[in-house]
């Protein structure tokens, strides 16, 4: 039996690779975060691929060591330690203490020494060691007991590695060390004594000692001149890169034996760093107890809960069901949870292999029936994750057009507001961070991966599965409310985001019909049009090749026809938009692959995925709008995505013509007229660009009559088109270098409009430092209606990051203020609808555009409607302007 193995974490040297082969990363509140996410990284490799029985981390310490009284000029060349890294140290320090791992550490002794010392106690004890290390100084300990493991290379030196690598056992490392020295440490060494020199002089010599007392025998050269010379340089550095293998350290194995980790610290720890990822692997949160979920089986059950649930000021809800599609979706269960902590489960829809009704569980009329008298007309607060599925399930007709009342929470937008930021709102990632482990469905499913699987489960087993989620949908709820009410954002879920779960739901529901024949139409003539594209690119190539390949693109452009190289990428040179948009100004075939490329994105993005996705019983297409999408506060949608529907082409226009009304109806499009830039003025309070908006005048021709020096009445269409470029890029932080890219100018000439524009609207250049000052203050910044983004690198000391961060702090209030005023817009249009119990509906929001499907006797009226909702959503400093356009289908110029 082989002895146990000893792992020898190098800490110090972790610490430093990670900070810098990580890209920067930081809190919500601005931490910096990626050493530690680095050296956390290889820790939970180590752990999960090795399991080793006996570990240890050994760590520099920030004062001097005994190698400084050596030699005073010892690291001397090294810059002192980043302040970003310097503030990740406790944290690192704090990792490993909550793993409950060895710390080694001495004042007078550096890392090394310390795995030395105790690398050579536990080999004389007759075990194994693993340095876990890819420090060149480390390999002078490899041994038959001892090797190296380096796992950001996943590379293992054994003694035949290191003979293979420098020609020397590990036991001649020291004195070829000695000689080639070591810049980074700054080791003299002997200079001018190179890797191959040193390793043919103690290869031949074996250590130092036998170097100099034959070093007479040597022919002399420059190489033995410089031996002799720097004789006292040579003896130093070896007893600078001697490993000390006495130092202080633990000698007994039972303290390197790994124990179970401190959960709650770890938990607190890795949820304060934010590392969510980690945490689902590193802390084995508790399971849910049970014992207080119940199954409700028949009427008698029905009636008990009934009684129980009837005065419930908060009641969670989650359905289970045979299908992630809400249109076609038939429920297999409800399960409903309290504050107290009870749970139920109520089964209507589970089969057994013969794929015959389960005995033992509700009729699904029973059911509906129940949650009709139930949810209809709650007061109180119904909670969920994702709520907006269930809302949809429960409202389908098949599933007994059960309507969700009252207020509604969604825990899943909670999380979103608290930081909008965050990679994943999955109700097990969340229920984690607050010490809750959810069985997976994967679990429950046994691996079934069928839509349907759930619908196989056994009662009792989906009981506790589906009762877990109203649980955890419950202590969420519990948690979030008063950081929501700290944050100053309880308004914005009660009087916004909550309202407008049933909103999109419902225009989810409506979908948007679409003209399978113009589709079909639309992508035969794309696909001959490409066919064509390919034969002139091949004409002006001069060849054939892959078009979508950008290797072989590039070949093409910089090998063959020797057009000017941009960009460099990690595969070649860069091929992209940009790239091609400067080599089309000298030749044709850039322009070519352009326009092939953007008509092909159009047929796969568009024409074909809407044809895919255009639902066969209803002949629309049915988008899922996702209010979490974004941190800005803007929707997105997918399935497909009708957020970026192109307008500005031709094909782009033709695309939009096949979303159609229904007979007898037609398409209201209502679209605020420029929103982003209204909302600018609200917020700088600048005198010109408020009274432009005031008095009615084209914001765009009355900027560029500005930086152009010109009468209104002169301005050409060029001259406006560089203004609304300037207007909507100043929104967006654009810098001069931005600018020229875009209008095709030089830098100096893009700064001297920017330069004009601000001494203009000069009330908007102090708004910019204003906002950027109180985001460097308060790490975040909020909209007009208190939505809040956090920006962690607005601090920070790179400055790619930090201009981003700037970027995002201009613009973000003015997105963010827009789109929540398109949402108070959506609200306002619905509710009003139904108060007037018009047929109307909301189809879609696409950025600051509602489209209504309207029967055609209500146009005039609801025209009104929709303008007079949309203009008095929110005050501002400046009116709102909505323009409306109406048709039977949806295509309309810019």
């Amino acid at each position: 039996m082989s002895p146990p193995e000893l792992y020898l974490i190098d800490g110090s040297a972790y610490i430093y690779r990670a900070y810098h082969a990580i890209k920067p990363l930081s809190t919500s509140g601005g931490l910096p975060t990626h050493a530690v996410f680095g050296f956390a990284t290889i820790l939970r490799r180590l752990l999960k691929e090795r399991n080793p029985q006996y570990l240890a981390v050994a760590f520099d310490t920030r004062g001097p060591v005994f190698r400084h009284r050596l030699y005073d000029r010892y690291k001397a060349n090294r810059p002192p330690m980043p302040e970003d890294l310097a503030r990740q140290i406790p944290y690192i320090r704090q990792l490993v203490l909550a793993h409950r791992i060895l710390l080694l550490e001495h004042d007078d002794q550096e890392a090394d020494d310390l795995i030395a010392s105790a690398a050579t106690a536990m080999v004389r004890q007759g075990y194994k060691v693993v340095i876990v290390s890819g420090d060149k100084d480390l390999l002078q300990l490899v041994s038959p007991d001892i090797s190296l493991w380096d796992p950001m290379n996943d590379r293992v030196m054994d003694e035949a590695a290191v003979l293979a690598k420098y020609g020397l056992p590990p036991t001649r490392l020291l004195d070829y060390f000695a000689l080639t020295g070591d810049s980074s440490d700054n080791i003299p060494g002997v200079p001018g004594i190179g890797p191959k020199t040193a390793q043919k002089l103690i290869s031949e010599y074996g250590d130092l000692e036998g170097l100099y007392k034959g070093l007479d025998a040597l022919k002399p050269s420059k190489s033995v001149q410089q031996i002799r010379t720097h004789r006292t340089e040579a003896f130093l550095s070896r007893d600078l890169v001697r490993l000390n293998a006495a130092a202080e350290v633990p000698e007994a194995i039972d303290r390197y034996r790994m124990v179970e980790p401190d959960g709650e610290a770890l938990r607190g720890l890795l949820t304060e760093l934010e590392f969510h990822s980690l945490l689902k692997d590193a802390v084995q949160a508790a399971r849910v107890e049970t014992s207080r979920f119940r199954l409700v089986r028949d009427a008698e059950a029905l009636t008990a809960l009934s009684s129980r649930l009837a005065t419930a000021e908060l009641l969670a809800v989650d359905t289970e069901t045979d299908s992630l599609d809400p249109l076609r979706a038939r429920l297999v269960g409800v399960s409903l949870a309290v504050e107290e902590g009870d749970a139920w489960y109520l089964p209507c829809g589970h089969r057994d292999e013969t794929d015959s009704p389960v005995a033992g569980q509700l009729a699904p009329e029973q059911l509906t029936a129940f949650l009709l008298t139930l949810l209809e007309g709650r007061d109180g607060v119904t909670i969920g994750h994702n709520l907006k599925f269930d809302l949809a399930v429960l409202a389908a007709p098949h599933n007994g057009a059960v309507h969700l009342s009252g207020p509604l929470y969604d825990t899943m937008i909670g999380a979103w507001l608290l930081d909008p930021d965050r990679h994943s709102y999955k109700l097990d990632d969340l229920c984690r961070e607050i010490d809750i482990r959810m069985t997976s469905f994967a679990e429950v499913t046994g691996g079934d991966k069928a839509e349907d699987a759930f619908s196989r489960v056994g009662l009792e087993a989906a009981k506790n599965y589906s009762c877990e989620d109203v649980y955890g949908a419950m202590q969420l709820y519990l948690r979030q409310q008063p950081l929501l009410a700290q944050a100053n954002l309880l308004s914005l879920m009660q009087e916004m985001e909550g309202p407008l779960i049933p909103v999109l739901a419902a225009m989810e529901e409506a979908g948007i019909r679409v003209d399978g024949d113009q589709l079909a139409a639309l992508a035969d003539e794309f696909g001959r049009r490409l066919e064509e594209d390919e034969q002139g690119i091949y004409a002006a190539a001069g060849m054939a090749f892959n078009i979508n390949s950008p290797k072989q693109l590039g070949e093409v452009l910089f090998d063959r026809l020797h057009l000017p190289k941009g960009r460099k990428t990690k595969t070649g040179w860069s091929t992209d938009v940009k790239v091609l948009e400067n080599l089309s100004l000298t030749h044709a075939l850039p322009a070519l692959i352009l326009q092939y490329r953007n008509l092909a994105k159009l047929k796969s993005t568009y024409v074909d995925k809407l044809a895919s996705l255009r639902n066969p019983r209803t002949g629309r297409v049915h988008t899922s709008f996702n209010q979490c999408g974004t941190a800005t506060g803007r929707l997105s949608s997918s399935n497909p995505n009708l957020q970026n529907i192109p307008i500005r082409t031709e094909e782009g226009r033709r695309i939009r013509s096949a979303f159609i009304a229904d007979t007898g109806r037609t398409l209201l499009a209502a679209d605020y007229s420029q929103i982003d830039l209204r909302v600018l003025a609200h917020y700088s309070e600048d005198r010109e660009l408020m009274a432009a908006f005031r008095a009615g005048q084209d914001i765009h021709r009355r900027t560029a009559a500005e930086i152009f020096f010109v009468a209104p009445e002169l301005v050409t269409s060029d001259m406006r088109r560089v203004a609304k470029t300037i207007n909507f890029g100043i929104v967006y932080g654009m810098s001069s270098f931005g600018l020229a890219s875009q209008l095709r100018v030089s830098r100096k000439e893009a700064q001297t409009f920017i330069d004009r524009y601000f001494a203009h609207f000069s009330g908007i250049k102090e708004f910019m430092g204003t906002i950027v000052g109180q985001a460097r203050q308060d790490g975040y910044v909020t909209t007009l209606l208190g939505r809040r983004r956090y920006l962690p690198d607005i601090n920070s000391s790179n400055r790619v990051q930090r201009e981003f961060a700037e970027r995002a702090a201009i613009n973000t209030p003015i997105q963010g203020t827009a789109a929540d005023i398109i949402k108070l817009a959506m609200l306002r249009v619905h509710r009003e609808l139904a108060r007037c119990r018009f047929r109307s509906r909301l189809l879609l929001q696409i950025h600051d555009e509602l489209v209504l499907e309207v029967p055609e006797d209500e146009l005039e009226e609801v025209s009104v409607l929709v303008r007079n909702a949309m203009e008095s959503a929110l005050a501002l400093r400046v009116p709102l302007v909505v323009h409306l356009g109406h048709g039977h289908s949806l295509e309309k110029g810019e």
